[in-house]
């Protein structure tokens, strides 16, 4: 199969929609509604005065945010692995985020195309990412801790803000002009090429770009256990001991 199909126009019978590939959607719209609400709630809250809720916020984002992103680096790590081995034939995916694609271009795409669904797979899928690493920076920025000691966390936003940039990229220029324009794609022009290079490059260059901010940010949560923030208590009492307004039952110092 070439690399051209994976920018097809076309519709595919191949993805009609079914039950399983519905729910494998809407889960993924639903994790990235979670973590959205998440940071959103975080935000409001530790700047209203209310940490303990927004230490529950927080606790919330970090842990299921950096689980996410466990989940989503293996399978391009996977997916590296298999164009290595078998350069030649359709990039691959895994059941489960196969299903979602599936399930996301039945969902947000009348033509069903399945590009569609492979754009917005990655770019949710960041963005919950993303959402996490905004509440750590934030924390420890708040929480007083030199820069020199959140280093990490901060190059992990950077490095994955600038990722998520790249998913928008290519999302809106799919679904504006029919191909994927970013760095990752050559601006349009690896699509002019035959395989191993034309999905090779992509496929590297995704997986560079989620295992280097997933290192970062593993580094980022000792940082975030050091400044006693990984939990609700130490949270409130952490931001308390910086002056942080501390309403609605958080203890002042």
């Amino acid at each position: 199969m070439s690399w051209g199909m994976l920018a097809q126009t076309r519709t595919d019978l191949y993805n009609q929609p079914t039950g399983l590939n519905l729910f494998a959607g809407s889960l993924v719209v639903l994790l990235f509604a979670l973590s959205a609400v998440g940071l959103l709630g975080y935000w409001r809250n530790s700047r209203a005065g209310r940490l303990r809720a927004a230490g529950q916020f927080f606790v919330f984002l970090v842990y299921g945010t950096v689980a996410f992103q466990v989940v989503h680096t293996v399978e391009h790590l996977l997916q590296f692995g298999f164009w290595v081995r078998r350069p030649y034939v359709m990039p691959w995916l895994s059941p489960w985020a196969l299903s979602a694609q599936k399930g996301l271009t039945s969902l947000f795409d009348p033509q069903a195309r399945v590009q569609s669904g492979n754009e917005l797979l990655h770019l949710l899928g960041n963005g919950i990412f993303l959402a996490g690493l905004v509440a750590m920076a934030d924390a420890l920025k708040r929480s007083g801790v030199a820069l020199a000691n959140r280093r990490f966390s901060v190059w992990a936003f950077w490095t994955e803000g600038v990722h998520f940039a790249e998913h928008i990229l290519l999302t809106a220029t799919w679904f504006a002009f029919g191909l994927p324009w970013g760095t990752s794609t050559l601006f349009g022009h690896a699509y002019r090429m035959s395989a191993p290079w034309g999905p090779g490059i992509r496929i590297i260059w995704h997986f560079v770009a989620n295992a280097v901010p997933m290192v970062l940010v593993l580094m980022g949560l000792r940082e975030v256990r050091q400044a006693g923030l990984l939990d609700e208590s130490g949270f409130v009492e952490r931001l308390s001991a910086r002056g942080e307004p501390a309403l609605e039952g958080s203890p002042a110092r």
